[in-house]
């Protein structure tokens, strides 16, 4: 009887081992989809709750150190890379992962032996070759730059990235022949290579060859028209080359894409001047002030512009002020002087002459005023950005072109965000179920869409309960804030509390799970909604975006083996602040076989019961465009803006496709209504497509 007991016992204890190690490598799964999806507060509650089960194992601090990496938290990153390579110190890409905290900390020393010891484990990993040179490069080690460089194009010959850090690596020693064979050579292997062309301009404006520098950046502008940075550097070459007006268009186009650039504000300010646009270059003064309100150049140069104008009080205010600060620079009290007289304060004007006389008969202020007025040889005299003497008031912002920022990054292709690539001809993403709308960095709310289907749910939902969460559509985007996790968290706890199961419940549940990247859950819950009620239509809908979502995170990430590979960091992060993430439940063991349901086969039954749901026809025709079939796409785009003419995501997709067939007419037309319509990203496609 005891040997019977033991062994109900066992069976029962490797049941229970069993059940949680599912548990784990489901969540596991669950945050790597999150990440896939950017939703990196969601990704580390997962994360945590593997942890709090298993903290031997290394893959869970990995993730949440990429979690981290991605909101900005290299501190809260390195930390988690290296709690993972005590757990397991033959983990190449955590060593990577921990580099690339420290690169991103500035602490390039240590990110060279991170990026050394993962190459001792993994000699021929290409992202950790590439990380170590430009390590080494922002490190000033040259020739071990020059080497990690050469080590890459021995692994991969045909990166062109080795090639570019070797010519940055010769232009940083001053030795612009190497750089510019290198960059010939980069430039004859493809001639679209946009980081080429850059370093052509750098070189050419440091030898003063505006006219180079400038046929480069327009090559950089034809394909990549929304970086002001590009537009500001031009100017600048237009200037030395005497084309006012051509600089003052570029430095306006510069602050449509930024506008808060100083020194375009400053530079185009005083280009007004020089062509008599006196009160618009009071507007630019004016903008620069509020910025930088101790920007004494520019308040110099606005008194002397209210000066000219006749608005003395104004011009006399700000001459105080930078008086106050300069008080030895005799041209200011000579301005001074000149609007005292002319507002009738006979004594005031004459106590700043007689201190302009005795400024100008001290050997001191004469001294510096010969060293702060030589002239440039070329004519055109131009201050350095960090260079604030009031006496260069009348002088431009030197501005050069730079080459690419070395950022260190993975090589996984586990996503590949197109929008980080050279050609930004991205397409607009599905549109989806949230109870929340997006916020853009201004506090501006994001575009939802009105269905009327959607909007009777909403109204029999608010009838039941007038607390209910509101569902809208939206275009599928940012991640869930820490306050969204929580809400939806909590919302899912309460639907789980209820007793009677309902279609609408299901339906709601899986909502939650997807937006929680729950994704195989969110299928279950909205097939039991479909099973309870197979007229319910947003079901259909809702699941066929949680199919669609599955999909392409389980395609994007190769198959998991002992070492895990690590997903793509993105160049740029997110801009939001890492907080704690909410402590999400672990997932229920799910059945090891998943029934997989075709998001066509689902899109297909919204469309037979709902027709007139032009959001459907939307979402099917970028599953079209994805697996290449553009005529049944253009075909469904067309009739969504048949059932919604201000449908721009539809037009602006539409012209996509009709460019990538060739018919620049058809998708400028396109484009341009989408621009009508308020995606004015349409415009710069339009501008590249058509030059």
């Amino acid at each position: 009887m005891k040997k019977y007991t033991l062994a109900a016992l066992a069976l029962l204890l490797s049941a229970s081992t069993l059940r949680a190690q599912i548990d784990v490598e489901q969540a596991l799964s669950i945050g790597r989809n999150a990440i896939y999806f950017n939703d990196y507060i969601v990704s580390m509650g997962y994360f945590n709750q593997i942890i709090g089960l298993r903290p031997w194992m290394a893959e869970p601090y990995f993730y949440r150190a990429v979690a981290k990496i991605n909101l900005d938290d290299y501190a809260g990153a390195e930390a988690d890379a290296s709690l993972a390579l005590e757990r397991n110190p033959i983990f190449p890409r955590a060593y990577l992962l921990r580099g690339i905290a420290r690169f991103s900390q500035k602490e390039y020393t240590p990110a060279v032996e991170d990026f050394r010891r993962g190459l001792e484990l993994s000699p021929r990993d290409v992202g950790l070759q590439y990380n170590l040179s430009i390590a080494l490069l922002q490190d000033k080690r040259y020739a071990a730059a020059d080497s990690a460089a050469q080590r890459l194009l021995e692994i991969d010959p045909k990166n062109k990235d080795a090639y570019r850090i070797l010519a940055q690596s010769a232009l940083e020693r001053k030795d612009t022949v190497s750089a510019t064979r290198q960059v010939d050579y980069l430039l004859a292997k493809d001639s679209t290579y946009l980081p080429a062309h850059l370093l052509r301009a750098q070189i050419a404006a440091e030898r003063k060859d505006y006219k180079t520098s400038i046929r480069a950046l327009d090559r950089v502008l034809a394909q990549d028209a929304g970086d002001a940075n590009l537009y500001v550097n031009r100017a600048i070459m237009r200037y030395h080359l005497n084309d006012l007006r051509g600089a003052m268009s570029d430095y306006s186009e510069g602050l449509r894409l930024e506008p808060n650039d100083r020194a375009a504000l400053n530079n185009r300010a005083l280009l007004r001047t020089q062509v008599g646009e006196y009160s618009l270059a009071i507007q630019d003064w004016d903008k620069l002030l509020q910025l930088e309100p101790d920007h004494y150049i520019a308040r110099y140069n606005r008194a002397l512009l209210h000066l000219r104008l006749g608005n003395l009080r104004s011009s006399l205010e700000d001459l105080n002020i930078v008086l106050k600060r300069y008080p030895i620079f005799a041209e200011g009290f000579m301005a001074r002087a000149e609007v005292r007289r002319k507002m009738g304060d006979v004594k005031g004007a004459t106590r700043d002459e007689l201190h302009l006389f005795d400024l100008q008969n001290s050997k001191s202020y004469r001294n510096r005023a010969a060293s702060a007025s030589r002239p440039a040889k070329d004519g055109k005299e131009t201050r350095s950005r960090e260079d604030k003497a009031i006496e260069k008031y009348n002088m431009l912002v030197e501005t050069a072109p730079e080459p690419v920022k070395d950022k260190p990054r993975y090589t996984s292709q586990i996503r590949g965000r197109i929008q980080d690539q050279e050609t930004q001809m991205t397409p607009r993403r599905d549109l989806t179920l949230s109870y929340f709308t997006e916020i853009d960095k201004d506090g501006n709310q994001g575009q939802v869409y009105f269905a009327p289907l959607l909007d009777r749910l909403n109204t029999q939902r608010l009838h039941q309960d007038k607390r209910a969460l509101r569902l809208v559509l939206r275009e599928q985007g940012s991640s869930l804030s820490m306050a969204e996790v929580d809400e939806v968290q909590k919302h899912l706890s309460q639907l789980n509390a209820q007793a009677e199961k309902t279609a609408q419940l299901s339906f709601l549940k899986g909502i939650d799970h997807l937006l929680l990247q729950d994704l195989g859950a969110a299928i279950s819950a909205l097939t039991e909604a479909i099973e309870s009620d197979p007229s319910f239509t947003l079901a259909y809908y809702a699941r066929s975006i949680a199919s669609l979502r599955r999909s392409e995170a389980e395609r994007g990430r190769p198959v998991e083996q002992s070492t895990p590979s690590a997903p793509q960091v993105r160049a740029a992060a997110t801009g939001a602040k890492a907080t704690a993430p909410a402590e999400l439940p672990l997932p229920a063991p799910t059945p090891t076989r998943v029934v997989e349901y075709s998001p066509l086969t689902d899109l297909n039954q919204v469309i037979t019961q709902a027709p007139t749901f032009a959001f459907a026809y939307y979402n099917r025709a970028n599953l079209y465009a994805k697996t290449g079939d553009v005529e049944r796409a253009k075909q469904d785009y067309t009739k969504a803006i048949e059932l919604n003419p201000l449908f721009a995501e539809s037009y602006f997709n539409r012209g996509l496709l009709y460019y990538s067939e060739g018919k620049v007419k058809e998708g400028t037309r396109d484009l341009s209504r989408a621009g009508e319509l308020g995606l004015y990203k349409a415009y710069s496609l339009i501008k590249r497509m058509n030059k």
